[in-house]
């Protein structure tokens, strides 16, 4: 296959009679710019050259006079370098459709501060675009496969030409092919036809398809050892195709990754087998290979997590088994206590006579059984049960629960999953009231009730990495409905409990974007939304546990967790949500290399802004109820997520005195910023 290539005028430019000046001395570049760009910005320029300004004094005084690993080196003046960036960006405005376009540079010396200051003097001229889109061989393919090459295109008619983009069709439709039993299929010829009259171009793909082949014999390798075997017929039902399929490079990708779900495999491989019939068959064989996890696993758990958006250290134990009865059923049971803001415990009071009830505990004591059927009418749906018993104990409140779930999942697309839970729920809540403590107001929540709540969720997950994405987004939203059971079969069965008749959504968006490609800065956004209705005369109001809560380090970081809301107090949570958060993760020691046992460039800073509160009732949201936070916050880098530290401050407190609320309005160090939080977390706040 040859490179995609265009026919190009060729253009002869003066270039500015400094770019050749010899220096006695090494001279820093003190300054650039690009002048007279417009439609393709500093940051993406920037990213396809080698020059760059020299960083701040402070970096350069930490490099010469402490650390080299933590400072950053003077950028010295090369001129051929220069040279060499200013035909790169001829090339690159020539491969994004400006072939008209004329790039000259300016070079300014400051002898009394060794410094030049560097310029690309840049007319972009017009711009070319596709106007055509033509793609020969397809006479005698299928319809289906035609018509997946002619729609979702990347590039199409009245897009600007970029060059990179019509290679990467090129790679769409080779992948069409492949995944579609034309695994040998030839790329003929591709051009692209600029026309002097309009300036644009007309884009040529010629395949010849060649034969289409199909999957032959499957064959099934277990490489354990002999301990643990999982039956074959397990492996092929988690497959995605079948002997006699078309042929399909995608669809062993994806078969791989339903084994891999299963989580008893340690191993899974699916490769071609060399062919045995004659060389012309048109069937293609192919090898499972996997390796077998032990079935049993005793795991001990000491660690720390982010639930509640807070800091929980946490113990526990567990036992697995990977092979239930067989199948890859999963089998486990869990026992786990977790405890939150530890700073903050009153141990005097608990070790008294308060135990744990006392309000400044904030703990959870959950031993849970879970059953998972992997195979669920096909192999990317699966069906589990479990039964929970939680002791949860918060500031106001004691919250025994007895909880089982039926839940649901399903792998929808590449992308997407959905699914469905329904839990029934029988919980005594009941409030903190000690000499020591002060009462807590109820809103009729404290009396024993059963409640049955039916959720359907549907998630779209396109980041680049789930720890550290640096690009794509992540969406969900979900209904809740409950009291619906309770209601209609409640005095069939004999349960005469108070529940909860409502319905309740909720929305959340997360997108992220690098500018410069290069990890060095990247941008997060994070909206989330939620509102509960009660209906039909709800005998209680919304659960506790299904309440909406503000503050704390995955919320707005000016207040610590459960402690923001447009009411007081907030510890019950409320029945509507608004949150906002956008976050700037600078990379700013990458490639520092390590100083002691610390890996420098595993350690990042992050600059934030959180808004959000959370109200008692939908109705009730007033924008001018928006808490405002910012902060700065350090993290490091490990496999399992970063290790976060975040400070927040409040910047508008709407539940502050009049006169009060804005940081302008209060002293910062002496207020705003004494008052200010730390939170401390697992993983990136979103």
């Amino acid at each position: 296959m040859r490179r995609l290539s265009c026919l190009l005028l060729g253009l002869t430019l003066g270039v500015g009679a400094a770019r050749g000046q010899g220096l006695e001395r090494p001279y820093e570049v003190g300054s650039l710019r690009f002048i007279g760009n417009d439609a393709l910005i500093d940051d993406v320029l920037l990213n396809v050259i080698r020059t760059r300004e020299t960083p701040w004094g402070i970096w350069k005084f930490i490099y010469r006079h402490i650390s080299e690993k933590l400072g950053r080196q003077p950028e010295i003046y090369d001129p051929v370098a220069f040279e060499g960036d200013l035909r790169t960006l001829r090339r690159f405005y020539k491969d994004h459709g400006f072939f008209y376009s004329r790039i000259d540079t300016s070079i300014r010396v400051n002898e009394a501060a060794h410094e030049v200051h560097l310029a690309f003097l840049i007319d972009e001229g017009k711009r070319s675009f596709v106007d055509t889109v033509r793609i020969h061989g397809l006479a005698n393919l299928p319809g289906d496969v035609v018509q997946e090459l002619q729609t979702g295109r990347g590039i199409d008619v009245g897009d600007p030409f970029v060059l990179t983009q019509a290679e990467t069709e090129l790679r769409r439709m080779i992948g069409v092919f492949a995944n579609n039993g034309y695994v040998r299929a030839r790329v003929d010829t591709v051009y692209a036809d600029r026309y002097a009259s309009t300036n644009n171009v007309t884009l040529v793909y010629a395949f010849t398809p060649g034969i289409r082949y199909q999957f032959g014999s499957i064959d099934v390798e277990e490489d354990s050892g002999g301990a643990y075997r999982v039956d074959p017929a397990v492996v092929l039902r988690q497959l995605d195709f079948a002997e006699g399929d078309y042929y399909s490079e995608q669809k062993k990708v994806e078969s791989e990754r339903n084994l891999n779900r299963l989580g008893v495999f340690e191993v899974t491989k699916i490769e071609n087998a060399p062919a045995t019939k004659e060389p012309d068959s048109i069937h293609v064989p192919v090898n499972v290979m996997v390796r077998t996890r032990p079935f049993h696993e005793l795991t001990p758990e000491i660690g720390v997590n982010d639930e509640n958006n807070a800091f929980n250290i946490l113990t526990g134990f567990g036992y697995t088994h990977r092979n239930f009865f067989g199948g890859a059923r999963s089998f486990s049971t869990r026992v786990r206590f977790s405890l939150q803001s530890i700073q903050d415990v009153n141990f005097a009071r608990v070790f008294s006579a308060n135990g744990l009830r006392d309000s400044s505990i904030v703990a959870k004591l959950d031993v849970s059984t879970q059953l998972i059927q992997p195979y669920f009418f096909n192999n990317r749906t699966t069906l589990s049960a479990t039964f929970s018993g939680i002791l949860d104990k918060q500031n106001a409140y004691f919250l025994p629960i007895l909880r089982s779930r039926l839940g649901i999942s399903s792998q929808t697309a590449t992308h997407t999953r959905a699914f469905l839970d329904w839990s029934l729920e029988l919980m005594d809540p009941r409030t903190v009231t000690t000499q020591e403590d002060t009462t807590f107001g109820t809103n009729g929540e404290f009396q024993k009730q059963f409640n049955s709540i039916l959720t359907f969720t549907i998630q779209r997950d396109k980041r680049n990495d789930i720890f550290y994405p640096s690009s794509g987004f992540f969406h969900s939203a979900a209904i809740e409905e409950a009291g619906f059971f309770p209601r209609a079969f409640g005095g069939f069965l004999g349960i005469h409990l108070p529940y909860s008749q409502y319905v309740k959504f909720s929305a959340l968006g997360q997108w992220y974007w690098d500018p410069t490609e290069k990890k060095d800065w990247i941008w997060a956004l994070r909206l989330r939304a939620g509102a509960a209705f009660l209906y039909g005369s709800s005998p209680l109001d919304v659960p506790l546990t299904q309440r909406f809560y503000g503050g704390g380090s995955g919320s707005v970081r000016g207040w610590t967790a459960r402690k923001l809301g447009a009411f007081a107090p907030p510890d019950y949570g409320g029945k509507a949500l608004l949150e906002g958060t956008l976050e700037g993760r600078w990379n700013l020691l990458k490639g520092a290399g390590t100083l002691w046992f610390l890996d420098l460039e595993k350690i990042s800073i992050v600059f934030f802004a959180d808004a959000g509160n959370v109200w008692l009732d939908p109705r009730l949201i007033r924008g001018s109820e928006l808490a405002l936070a910012a902060g700065f916050g350090l993290r490091y880098n490990t496999l399992a997520g970063p290790i976060r530290v975040d400070f927040g401050m409040k910047m508008y407190d709407p539940r502050g005195d009049p006169g009060r609320r804005w940081v302008t309005q209060r002293r910062f160090f002496a207020e705003t910023f004494s008052q200010g939080v730390i939170h401390l977390g697992v993983g990136h706040a979103f």
